[in-house]
């Protein structure tokens, strides 16, 4: 399984626009072949960390989804410069 964390602070007042943005997302990458699961975590700091996690079944799963049109919309529309990315494989359970 592949794990992959984005990573970035925002505003308080942010904070509240990007919750609802992220309960209303479209959902598109529910569909794609080896999605398992989005979480999106936030702290309890007055500038708030979001963490949005996504699982995968496989890397090819991964890159197909990355590869789509679908997921070029929604980074267009959503890509912060302060934030970071980072990849992980499951090595144990």
């Amino acid at each position: 399984m592949i794990v992959t964390i984005n990573r970035f602070r925002t505003s308080r007042e942010q904070a509240e626009h990007l919750e609802t943005s992220f309960r209303g997302r479209s959902r598109k990458v529910d569909g794609y072949e080896g999605f398992l699961g989005l979480e999106v975590l936030r702290s309890f700091d007055p500038e708030p960390e979001f963490l949005l996690v996504t699982r995968w079944r496989d890397r090819e799963s991964m890159r197909a989804y990355f590869q789509s049109e679908d997921f070029k919309a929604t980074k267009a529309a959503s890509e912060r410069q302060d934030a970071t990315f980072t990849m992980y494989e499951v090595v144990a359970e």
